[in-house]
């Protein structure tokens, strides 16, 4: 008898789709916003740090400094991203 009605059972399920739709909103905002963050430190990466020289034998020091940086800090997810970030730049 106290059964909720299919009516709101409807405008339960429409409430929490409304708000998982805004909150992926917001997660892929920022998202976004991190992944510039940390494409422009990559692009000052030789500002910050000093970086050797290109050679022959090693044309992207900046990159293998970076990534083995990275995976020091025992967090490979955020590992995983700067080397993504990095693959995009050297695409």
């Amino acid at each position: 008898m106290n059964e909720p009605s299919k009516r709101d059972i409807l405008l339960l399920e429409l409430e929490r789709e409304r708000s998982i739709r805004r909150t992926a909103r917001l997660l892929y905002a920022k998202r976004s916003r991190i992944r510039d963050e940390l494409d422009r430190l990559i692009s000052h990466l030789s500002l910050l740090v000093a970086v050797p020289q290109k050679t022959a034998e090693d044309p992207q020091p900046e990159s293998d400094i970076l990534i083995e940086a990275a995976k020091r800090i025992d967090d490979p997810i955020f590992t995983d991203l700067v080397i993504q970030i990095i693959q995009e730049r050297n695409s």
